[in-house]
């Protein structure tokens, strides 16, 4: 796993599934960094093994062969040699597909040679089951490894709604002071690495263009990373000195979602959008762009508003609309919060995984997975 690194959306899914009540697993960290944190117990007590080097990989594979565990799950992009060995060791391999999109730029292998390829590799065999985190992700596999249907599952990701929460009645205006927030501002915020992919200058900018420059709104930006110095040059050059604020990575984001009036998801090029499945968890109308995973997870008009074209113009229309009417704030964020809850829950992500391992292990609960 070794999408278990602070800042990866994709470490909290792996979290929430090794801390199962009824998950009896074993992880490899195969990341040359240091894990996030929250895995510090489960290495001290030996439930996550480093392996940073191939043969320290190997040697963990073979004590897990060895303790009885038959399936291997997993999160990230893996050299397939240790997974062919895996899979002839015995184990049954499931990979889940957290990242890829079919959003621009050229193929990496000319269509002929992925062809070859896929033949060649008997469309990746040493795989036993695909899980796409969405029919956006779904579609990647498919068209990247040529994989049959019959070999992938939609499993959908699964938040904390327990966490993700709305704010309690009669606790916001205190809770806002805590963080820093006026109570009579409308509150718009995104939540991601501050770096290109996420579209974080286009989110200004949209602010920036929306009628009455933009009043008693603020934009609040969560997150840290390569871009933040130039997306602070660019709010000034747009004259929203004090209006954008960016707090920096936090441990807190439930609770600044909680408070926030609106959430805005600018990035293109996303399989799902962990984030904005949690804003909507905390009652928030979501503003997504595009027509990848985000734009699955919001009903436009009904959790929120989509911007299927992206353009900053759209993004700033959607913005003002919802600045405007908090009629519809309030009726969208009590739709995202109800779909949330029975879509993306933990218990529903949980129970797509027992039943995929059970199909592929043969008898369930004979052996670890």
């Amino acid at each position: 796993m070794d999408n278990a690194r602070p800042g990866v959306g994709v470490t909290q899914i792996v979290y929430d599934l090794m801390t199962a009540e009824t998950a009896g697993c074993r992880g490899i960290f195969t990341g040359r960094n240091a894990p996030d944190a929250r895995f510090s117990g489960m290495i001290s007590q030996g439930a996550v093994t480093l392996a940073a080097s191939p043969a320290a990989l190997l040697r963990a594979l073979f004590a897990a062969r060895r303790d009885g565990f038959r399936l291997l799950h997993v999160h990230s992009r893996k050299s397939a040699w240790i997974l062919i060995l895996a899979r002839l060791s015995g184990f049954r391999i499931v990979r889940t597909q957290h990242f890829g999109t079919l959003a621009g730029g050229a193929p990496k292998w000319p269509r002929p040679l992925t062809r070859l390829r896929n033949i060649l590799t008997g469309r990746t065999w040493w795989i036993d089951r695909w899980a796409a985190v969405s029919r956006t992700s779904k579609r990647y596999i498919q068209s990247r490894w040529g994989v049959p249907d019959s070999r992938i599952s939609i499993i959908w990701n699964g938040i904390d709604a327990g966490t993700f929460t709305p704010c309690p009645d009669g606790s916001r205006s205190a809770r806002r002071r805590q963080l820093g927030l006026e109570d009579n501002w409308i509150v718009l915020i995104s939540a991601g690495s501050l770096v290109a992919r996420k579209r974080h200058d286009s989110t200004i900018r949209a602010f920036a263009d929306i009628p009455g420059r933009p009043g008693t709104a603020r934009l609040v930006l969560l997150g840290d990373g390569s871009e933040r110095r130039r997306l602070e040059q660019l709010a000034a050059s747009c004259g929203l000195d004090g209006k954008v604020i960016l707090p920096g990575r936090r441990d807190d984001v439930a609770a600044w979602l909680a408070v926030a009036d609106i959430f805005v998801h600018a990035a293109l090029d996303e399989a799902f959008g962990l984030a904005v499945a949690e804003a909507m968890a905390c009652g928030k109308p979501a503003i997504a762009a595009g027509t990848m995973g985000p734009a699955e997870i919001v009903a436009d008009g009904e959790t929120g508003l989509l911007v299927p074209d992206g353009s900053t113009a759209g993004l700033s229309r959607a913005m003002a609309r919802l600045i405007a009417d908090g009629a519809l704030r309030e009726r969208l964020g009590q739709a995202a919060r109800d779909q949330a809850v029975q879509r993306y829950s933990l218990p529903a992500m949980r129970q797509g995984y027992a039943a995929l391992y059970q199909s592929l292990l043969p008898a369930p609960g004979g052996a670890h997975g």
